[in-house]
């Protein structure tokens, strides 16, 4: 069984939480051939491979938004009277936003126009600061030990994972809170899927996982999504 997804929160004081797991959104504009919103259209997203299928409406102004979705290839759709129905795949990564926008040609509804795939992009609405280790990056890469953690490696300031006793790993992650203060990494928080694997008490992961089990692997530096934990501190998602 594989693994959904990986994520590390770099803290300086671990605290206990609900496991929550970490999730992306698709959001976007539907609009005519002028450029105007177009108001009470549906707007359906699909994924194939769990089977989730959810639908909005679009706003006054056109504006739609889907919360909380698990990482993974979405089909999304818009359709309404007098225009021809389109759709477009959009790829959600954890922690990010995919901005999905239609431009609706006139016609029938029973017509239907592809367009090309959408990808999530530079973030200008959050301040953030991370990224994500994406499947074919795991796939192609090797790693030193086979140790999932290494992946945190390709996100520009994370230092070498270190080995610690009681079988325990920290992950250094530079400008984090509590990065540069002689922590080593004892404070970065890993979690699977929302839960979390940290040695309670003395920090430090305490579970490895081989990379054909990780689907995907999010590192934030500063200002991480809220709902992936609570600190006294700050963090990142990772």
């Amino acid at each position: 069984m594989r693994i959904g997804t990986l994520a590390l929160l770099s803290l300086t004081w671990i605290g206990v939480s609900g496991a929550q797991t970490p999730t992306g959104s698709i959001a976007g504009i539907v609009c005519d051939p002028s450029g105007g919103g177009v108001p009470g259209a549906r707007v359906q997203i699909v994924n194939g491979s769990t089977g989730l299928d959810r639908q909005a409406t679009t706003s006054g102004q056109g504006g739609y938004a889907f919360a909380a979705l698990l990482p993974g290839e979405y089909e999304v759709s818009v359709e309404t009277n007098g225009f021809e129905r389109m759709s477009r795949s959009a790829i959600v990564e954890a922690g990010t936003t995919t901005t999905t926008n239609f431009k609706l040609t006139i016609g029938e509804v029973k017509q239907s126009v592809n367009v090309d795939a959408a990808t999530p992009q530079i973030q200008y609405d959050s301040h953030t600061i991370g990224g994500v280790v994406t499947r074919e990056q795991i796939e192609g890469l090797p790693l030193n030990g086979r140790n999932f953690l290494e992946l945190a490696k390709l996100e520009p300031g994370v230092q070498p994972p270190s080995p610690s006793n009681n079988n325990r790993v920290f992950v250094p992650i530079l400008g984090a809170p509590g990065g540069n203060t002689g922590s080593g990494g004892r404070g970065t928080r890993v979690t699977v899927d929302g839960g979390s694997i940290m040695a309670v008490g003395s920090f430090g992961s305490q579970m490895g996982f081989s990379q054909e089990l990780v689907q995907e692997f999010q590192v934030s530096a500063a200002n991480f999504d809220l709902s992936t934990g609570t600190t006294d501190a700050g963090g990142g998602n990772v």
